[in-house]
């Protein structure tokens, strides 16, 4: 999949997989907004989690029967591994410290 985001190409082609992880999006739409005015309604999706050989970060996810990509930054990809990944994330970033 090729995905141009901020100026940048992203081809999961080229990128390694590193995880299965959720994450949940808002619905923005005409009829959520009529039968939940004011209120947040969103729901979570099944994504992927790649890296690039440059270090940058793309999740990507399957919705109304089209792929979806976004970059995000370090930071929630690691916090997206810890909560899914633990065994993973321990793996790239060192072992969590015990309670």
């Amino acid at each position: 999949m090729l995905f141009i985001i901020g100026g940048m190409k992203y081809n999961t082609d080229n990128m390694e997989k590193i995880a299965d992880v959720k994450k949940w999006y808002e619905v923005q739409n005409y009829f959520t907004q009529a039968l939940y005015p004011g209120k947040e309604v969103g729901r979570t999706y099944d994504c992927e989690l790649w890296r690039s050989k440059k270090g940058n970060w793309l999740l990507t996810h399957e919705a109304d029967y089209r792929y979806i990509g976004e970059a995000i930054e370090e930071k929630e990809a690691k916090a997206l591994l810890m909560k899914y990944a633990t065994g993973i994330y321990e793996e790239i970033y060192g072992e969590l410290p015990e309670a």
